[in-house]
């Protein structure tokens, strides 16, 4: 596994320089890699390419509405294309125009992500120390990282099957970090790394224990009293 530093080196005014260019070169390369798809684009050069990703807060233009299913584990998925270099989704005029239902392109959607996601090297994962809390990250390669939350048995592969808070702040990107850190503590890193993306997921954690995932489950009446 490789080592990483905090984020947090080089003041704010370092973060958001930083930040600002990461989002610029992202905007260039997904234009780039729009400009190369074939265009219309074909069932055939699409099918291979598909991937889910999990849903970040998006309102739909009136023509362009994206195509999104329920997944297992709770969160809303869209269908995406993967281009390389980023990543663009899927539309309800498009989806029609191959004669596939969403249900159908989760499927396809849901293949290609256990294919591509068994070839991910544990070496990709990286470790470090943020805020005093060990941390294990997952990012940029694959550019749908996030996306593992979705393969369960990939993810556990990478990450371990030993307890612990999960976190995806960007498709790009996967956190992981010891169960018992503070729920603070977990959002200030969390918003740190949303801050390098253009679409941040803004997402409630998800959580391994006993060897099952789960995602955040909603506020008892009690709890949300005290909220």
């Amino acid at each position: 596994m490789e080592t990483i530093r905090s984020q947090r080196k080089g003041g704010r005014l370092g973060r958001v320089v930083r930040q600002a260019v990461e989002i610029v070169r992202q905007e260039r390369a997904f234009r780039r890699a729009v400009r190369l798809m074939p265009k219309p684009v074909p069932w055939e050069w699409a099918a291979p390419r598909l991937i889910p990703l999990i849903a970040g807060p998006v309102i739909d233009p009136p023509d362009e509405q994206g195509v999104r299913v329920r997944s297992e584990l709770g969160p809303m998925v869209e269908i995406g294309l993967d281009l390389g270099v980023s990543l663009t989704y899927v539309d309800t005029r498009v989806a029609e125009r191959w004669e596939c239902s969403p249900t159908q392109l989760m499927e396809r959607a849901l293949r290609n992500l256990g294919e591509r996601a068994a070839r991910v090297s544990v070496d990709r994962v990286q470790t470090g120390v943020v805020s005093g809390r060990a941390i294990r990250v997952l990012q940029d390669r694959p550019r749908w990282a996030s996306s593992l939350l979705l393969t369960p048995t990939e993810l556990l592969r990478l990450f371990g099957e030993h307890d612990q808070v999960l976190a995806a702040p960007t498709a790009e990107c996967l956190l992981s970090l010891p169960l018992d850190t503070p729920t603070a503590t977990l959002a200030d890193i969390v918003v740190d790394f949303e801050r390098m993306s253009s679409r941040p997921l803004c997402l409630d954690p998800f959580f391994i224990a006993d060897g099952e995932l789960r995602w955040a489950e909603p506020l008892s009446d009690d709890e949300a009293v005290e909220w």
